[in-house]
């Protein structure tokens, strides 16, 4: 099979589909979706608080809870949520079918915090499953195969951030089901044209990143005289990207001078701070080492081996161009978020892969005894499993907002109170902290102290690592607030 493969050019179409997984690669998978279950499971049903996934998993199940409470239209599908005194927060960053996914599950499970972390553990499980299919059919040894996708998915990047909701997390399952799709129109099985531009729909609505990347395979397979599917795949992006494009316009009301500014902010320019390239890349390679602690420093090399190997070269290219490319585009999003490169994880599975069948050859042709190899395969899963279940800094981050999460989940707001005041850092309505939004079901509202707020209300502020509330202490009238969006 390997023989065979090694000689497919970008869309030479060999004989026959290359047949179903090995046993290897299964166990593989197997291993990684155990391991993601088993290891810190209290982690699903964590309170929200300040940390990447306590973010997310709370911005987002806003959103789905106000679609359950106030409906599709009233809640301009999850953009729009209301708070206790009837003012009304958006946020129409990124693309709607998430709230649909946490209003989904919600339905389903309660309101609970396991809920919101659901949507992200399904469709991480899927993401396996669709590996395992890329894998074996980019030609790969069930061996190697399954090295790259324990050297991938083995990680603290995946462990931690695959169960967060969010789109970078939620984007990987239709980029890996496009890339499977893909392979299948490479190797003669063209999927129908429904298929097709149903996948890359769903991916425009995940995800921004999802979006790009359907856009850019349409546009491979169009330049590569698969012009049916490449159509096919162009046209569910484009109509989705119409779809999203109303549905910001909707949801802010047609002034989209919040939107604007937050994707400035993103593009590392506007009001909001500017942040360099040099920076940008600084800060991933300190990601990386925390969330890959064995060989983040090869992932460079590893993405070689991706694309000299003629056999995933294209899907590397294109996978791995979409990820790098989203990041220098949005350098400020890179520079804030540690999983800005999550999607890093479908190439990366691909070019380790096609590494360790390059290795496996190479020992081949040595003079080395029987089981060499295997002792490799064996020591590297090892070290990955050691590594992974080293904490990483991230996870340090998540159990002190553990902590803090479950402090503002028990705290009580006086009923007429509008917002959450807070001496947390910002001034102003925000919605960096829609944790405590959730939690309050008020405009978190940064203000100087007590001094800041009426007397019979109160403001939260950290006392030794403690969130406290302290009673207002205003002696003069307040000026007048900012109206949350």
């Amino acid at each position: 099979m390997t023989e065979r493969y090694t000689a497919l050019t970008r869309d030479e179409t060999p004989p026959k589909w290359p047949g179903s997984p090995r046993s290897l690669l299964w166990i593989a998978a197997l291993a990684v979706a155990v391991v993601f279950i088993v290891r810190d499971s209290d982690r699903l049903s964590a309170p929200f608080g300040p940390s990447h996934d306590g973010f997310n998993a709370a911005l987002y199940m806003t959103g789905g809870r106000a679609i359950l409470e106030d409906g599709l239209l009233v809640s301009r599908v999850g953009a729009s949520s209301r708070t206790v005194s009837g003012d009304r927060v958006i946020y129409a960053h990124h693309p709607p079918l998430i709230y649909l996914a946490d209003a989904t599950s919600l339905a389903l499970v309660g309101l609970t915090e396991t809920a919101a972390r659901l949507p992200a553990v399904g469709s991480s499980l899927v993401v396996l499953v669709l590996l395992v299919f890329v894998l074996a059919a980019s030609g790969l040894p069930s061996g190697p195969a399954g090295i790259g996708l324990l050297f991938a998915f083995a990680t603290p990047m995946f462990l931690m951030f695959g169960v967060m909701t969010e789109p970078h997390a939620l984007g990987l399952a239709p980029m890996a089901a496009l890339t499977l799709l893909w392979q299948r129109t490479r190797v003669g099985c063209e999927p129908h044209s429904g298929v097709l531009a149903s996948a890359a729909a769903i991916a425009t609505l995940t995800s921004w990143q999802a979006g790009l990347f359907a856009a850019l395979v349409g546009l491979a397979l169009f330049t590569a005289r698969r012009r049916k599917a490449g159509i096919a795949i162009l046209t569910g992006t484009a109509v989705s990207a119409i779809l999203i494009g109303f549905w910001i316009l909707w949801a802010y009301g047609g002034d989209l001078a919040d939107f604007a500014e937050r994707a400035l902010h993103r593009l590392g320019a506007g009001n909001l701070g500017r942040v360099t390239f040099g920076r940008m890349i600084s800060q991933q390679m300190l990601f990386f080492s925390d969330l890959f602690p064995v060989g983040g420093w090869l992932v460079v090399p590893l993405a070689t081996f991706g694309l000299v190997d003629r056999r995933t070269r294209p899907l590397v290219a294109v996978s791995l161009g979409t990820v790098l490319g989203y990041a220098l585009l949005f350098r400020n999003g890179a520079y804030d978020h540690s999983y800005w490169l999550y999607c890093i994880l479908l190439p990366l599975s691909l070019s380790a892969g096609a590494a360790a069948d390059a290795v496996a050859r190479g020992l081949s042709n040595l003079s080395l005894p029987r089981l060499t190899p295997a002792a490799l395969a064996i020591t590297l899963a090892v070290v990955l499993g050691v590594a992974t279940w080293q904490p990483s800094k991230e996870l340090a981050q998540q159990r002190y907002a553990t902590a803090m999460g479950a402090q503002a989940r028990a705290l009580r707001w006086p009923p007429a109170q509008r917002y959450a005041y807070h001496a947390l850092g910002g001034h102003g309505p925000t919605d960096l902290m829609p944790w405590l939004l959730f939690y309050s079901r008020r405009q978190p509202f940064g203000v100087d102290g007590p001094q800041s707020v009426p007397p019979g209300e109160i403001v939260l502020r950290v006392v030794d690592g403690q969130l406290v509330t302290v009673q207002g202490e205003q002696t003069h009238e307040p000026e007048s607030l900012e109206e949350p969006a």
